[in-house]
């Protein structure tokens, strides 16, 4: 039988091993939580420590160097040398026992000068309660003569004691005076050591900023007795953006940015070489100087979590994964910012990227969306206006008379694939079958047939526009008044480029197989009267001149035959009425002038927060192969636009057949287009910045760097003239500044030769008033001109100055008009040595501008062949002084050409001159 067993009282149980088990088991989840908040949930903290060591010991090598270098300095040696000789000096021998004598007796003269002191105090005192007797003797009737008295003898014995005192201070300053000077050598000495030195004590002082001091560590970090430089403890760097962002009720809340809690080396020189997270900002000195992080962060420019801290990942928002692809982290909105889309964000505050230094992809990708057209069938918010001309769309050439311009047969095979007859066109290919292209030719000489047929009566064949001799002379005139700084006459050159492999003009290689001699003629002699938004200028042909180019031309190319029953095929009713729904379809009047189209709507999707487009929002269509992200959407969809069309869905944007790089600056670009807006504060807006930006796209629509440097950018057709660079179109770098307002207006609206002997024309555009008035805007603003306009009298001119100024460019002194054309007078010598017409000057130069050109012409226009006179001017001439000197040429130099002032004017015009206000 089973023995019954007694239970025990819970009272009585013992639950050691129960409370022994948990109690450990708290512990270890304590010592694990401590870990994993401290350590593994916290990498900046890892980063930031390995900063500060290898920042300390980058100030400790620098510390080592610089004493090294001293230590090889003969001054700082000699320096030492005398430090240690006058110590010795001071603390031995006759100067020695001087020193102590006088610091002995200055040790007894402080001894008594308290005593004396004390007396003169004690005096004071008593003279103060006697006072205090006799205003209370005085107050309540009581006698008061003894109290005088004492008054009396007690006043003069605190001058007495006073006059002790003076002297005992005078005796002791003596004393000092005489120390100091018997130990000013090594004072002296040390001070130059000071002076010396100064370059490491300024990194020593840093060391101890960067240090927690020089502490007990570890052996390995420690190995002076235990003792180094010890890093500080690592704490969280935060910057707090105020107002930066916009929460979901669209109220501003500040943004709090902790990059620098890992990027702690960021805003330090001197960490170039290192790897991520301590490398030295690699732009440093350009861009942080600007955009201190204390003010505006790292997100703002760079993306990423602003206040993630707990991993490289969910900080920056994607990651390189084990393949090197890019990889998002999900559910982030904002990642980091890589590669060429590194400088995207510069255009959210800065209006003008174009030609902003670092910001190269930014621009380029701008510059690439504005030249191909992009925004006509792309609503994009800030080029809406871009497409238009004078209300008419003029991204493209004007189709309102295109039965007029080109052969029937070029336009099907055009319309068909404009890659095959001109690879480097801008020009899309839309891929259409033939009988499509048919179709489209039908519409569009159906639809022109009127204004073309009108055209054409008006203006008839010229007369004998063939020929080898005049095709000869034609080539010359195209090679040597300018053609070429926008066409290539030949399929391999390069004339103006957009991006890596688009022309920004068409090449002229086959144009003989587009169009006639007609055609060509009459465009020469006048393209705004085909087409009045032509970008085309005039360059004011003669006849002859018109016939030679265009007898030229129609030897580049050869016609070929049109395909059998072309002209039934184009005069088909429904043929054209189909083309008129492809050309609808296909957004041709985005880019392009239709008849009847021009209020119709872009066909594309819009673009102004494109770039804020998550996954989901994107169609992939069945390409599976292509990673789900933003980036490789956006690539793919530009190297092979219709790429996610399936059998259900079709796509309508046409092939570019860009270049890899130009899509990369495509695709930064269009990452920039965000729905998130930079608080105004932030936004970088000089005066004129607007005027800048119009400027520059009217400057990309002409293609005045074609033949002009601008921004020390452009000068396309520079490459024709390396061997006489004084036959190039000049650099317009400081033309605001040099030119005077109204003569840059009226040069640009009708242009004048400022250097008569060249053959290269500055050409008429045809510019609207408010076109030519950008233009002077644009120059004015890049140089900062505040007030453009100048007022110029004959009478203004001071006399004495006018003939000094003439002496002065005499063939006795400089010699001015060895090179300097003067009216009709020309100089001698062959032409490449001649210069602008200084006649011009008074109507086109600004007076401030000549003094500047004067002074330095390198300075102004480096490489000039213009001679420096200054410093240095004659001493004959004006007392020698070079500034009275420079004003006088000047004063000559705007006095050429102008009217002799009525003697009315030269009664009353009192004045010192042009410019001398400023």
């Amino acid at each position: 039988m089973a023995r019954r067993t007694t239970p025990i009282d819970d009272e009585k149980r013992s639950y050691g091993a129960v409370w022994l088990v948990t109690s450990l088991l708290l512990f270890v989840g304590a010592l694990w939580c401590i870990a994993d908040d401290n350590l593994f949930r916290r990498p900046w903290k890892k980063f930031q420590a390995e900063f500060n060591r290898l920042e300390i010991q980058h100030l400790k090598d620098a510390i080592a160097a610089e004493q090294q270098r001293l230590d090889a300095d003969p001054a700082y040696q000699q320096a030492v040398k005398t430090l240690a000789d006058a110590r010795v000096s001071a603390s031995s021998g006759e100067i020695a026992r001087q020193i102590a004598d006088l610091q002995r007796e200055l040790r007894r003269a402080q001894q008594q000068d308290q005593s004396k002191d004390l007396n003169l105090r004690f005096v004071k005192s008593e003279l103060e309660e006697l006072r205090f007797k006799y205003d209370d003797a005085l107050h309540a009737g009581r006698p008061t003569e003894e109290l005088l008295k004492e008054i009396e003898a007690r006043g003069q014995l605190r001058a007495e004691r006073q006059q002790v005192y003076t002297e005992s201070q005078q005796h002791i300053e003596a004393l000092q005076n005489e120390i100091t000077q018997l130990e000013s050598a090594v004072k002296t000495a040390e001070d130059e050591i000071a002076k010396l030195t100064t370059a490491r004590d300024d990194v020593q002082q840093k060391l101890e900023g960067v240090s927690l001091g020089y502490l007990p560590g570890p052996k390995a970090t420690a190995p002076y007795f235990g003792f180094d430089w010890q890093p500080k403890i690592p704490r969280i760097q935060q910057i707090v953006l105020e107002e930066f962002d916009r929460n979901n009720f669209d109220k501003p809340v500040a943004r709090v940015d902790r990059c620098m809690s890992c990027h702690a080396g960021i805003n330090k020189p001197g960490f170039e070489d290192q790897p991520n997270p301590w490398k030295t900002h690699p732009h440093r000195e350009l861009l942080l100087t600007k955009h201190p992080p204390e003010k505006f962060g790292c997100t703002p420019c760079h993306g990423g979590q602003a206040p993630a801290v707990n991993s490289p990942e969910t900080a920056h928002g994607n990651f390189v994964d084990e393949h090197g692809h890019l990889e998002n982290v999900e559910f982030i909105e904002r990642p980091l910012l890589r590669g060429e889309k590194t400088t995207a964000q510069c255009i959210k505050c800065h209006a003008g990227v174009q030609n902003l230094e670092t910001a190269d992809e930014i621009g380029r990708g701008e510059r690439l969306f504005e030249q191909l057209g992009c925004h006509g069938c792309h609503l994009t918010e800030g080029y809406e206006d871009l497409a238009k001309s004078g209300g008419v769309t003029s991204i493209a050439p004007s189709l309102r008379r295109i039965g007029a311009k080109v052969d029937h047969g070029w336009l099907i095979r055009w319309i068909t694939n404009p890659h095959q007859f001109r690879p480097r066109t801008r020009m899309p290919n839309f891929m259409f079958e033939e009988e499509q292209a048919v179709q489209i030719a039908a519409f569009l000489l159906s639809d022109t047939k009127q204004p073309s047929e009108e055209w054409l009566a008006a203006h008839p064949a010229p007369a004998a526009a063939a020929g080898t001799e005049l095709a000869a002379k034609g080539k010359a005139l195209v090679e040597s008044i300018g053609c070429r700084g926008c066409h290539a006459i030949t399929e391999d050159e390069v004339a103006g480029q957009l991006g890596a492999n688009k022309d920004i003009a068409p090449n002229l290689a086959k144009v003989a197989e587009k169009t006639d001699a007609r055609w060509i003629y009459h465009w020469l002699k006048n393209p705004r009267g085909y087409s009045p938004v032509a970008r085309m200028p005039s360059l004011r042909l003669s006849d002859d001149e018109a016939r030679a180019i265009t007898a030229y031309l129609v030897t580049l190319g050869t016609k070929r035959p049109a395909p059998d029953a072309l002209e039934t095929r184009l005069t088909d009713v429904a043929n054209a009425a189909a083309g008129e729904k492809l050309v609808r379809k296909y957004g041709c009047a985005g880019c392009h002038d239709v008849p009847g189209m021009e209020n119709e709507s872009r066909i594309g999707v819009e673009l102004s927060a494109f770039g804020s487009k998550t996954r989901e929002e994107l169609f992939f269509g069945d390409r599976t192969d292509v990673p789900e992200t933003w980036d490789d959407w956006t690539y793919n969809k530009l190297l092979t636009p219709r790429t996610y069309a399936t059998k259900w869905i079709e796509q309508v944007m046409p092939q570019f057949d860009l270049a890899e790089e130009d899509i990369k600056a495509l695709r930064a670009f269009l990452s920039s287009r965000t729905d998130s807006k930079v608080p105004v504060k932030y936004l970088y807006r000089p005066p004129g910045e607007d005027r800048v930006v119009a400027g520059r796209r009217l400057v990309a629509r002409y293609n005045c760097t074609g033949c002009h440097v601008v921004e020390g950018r452009g000068g396309d057709i520079r490459r024709l003239y390396q061997e006489q660079p004084t036959f190039a179109p000049p650099m317009l770098n400081g033309e605001g500044e040099k030119v005077q307002a109204d003569w840059l207006f009226n040069f640009v609206k009708a242009p004048v030769p400022i250097r008569p002997w060249l053959q290269l024309r500055m050409p008429t555009f045809g510019l609207a008033d408010e076109e030519a008035n950008t233009v002077v805007g644009y120059f004015e603003a890049l140089d900062r001109v505040q007030v453009p306009f100048v007022h110029l009298e004959r009478a203004a001119l001071a006399t004495e100055n006018v003939e000094a100024g003439k002496l002065l460019t005499s063939k006795d002194y400089f010699d001015c008009f060895s090179c300097h054309q003067r009216g009709a007078v020309k100089p001698q010598g062959p032409p490449e040595g001649w210069a602008p017409d200084l006649a011009l000057a008074h109507a086109r130069l600004g007076p401030e501008w000549i003094i500047k050109w004067l002074r330095d012409p390198q300075k102004v226009m480096p490489g000039t062949k213009m001679p420096s006179f200054f410093p240095g001017g004659p001493p004959d001439v004006l007392g020698g002084d070079d500034e009275a000197q420079i004003r006088a040429l000047r004063d000559y130099i705007l006095s050429l050409g102008m009217p002799e002032p009525s003697p009315q004017q030269a009664a009353h015009v009192v004045t010192g001159g042009p410019g001398t206000s400023q």
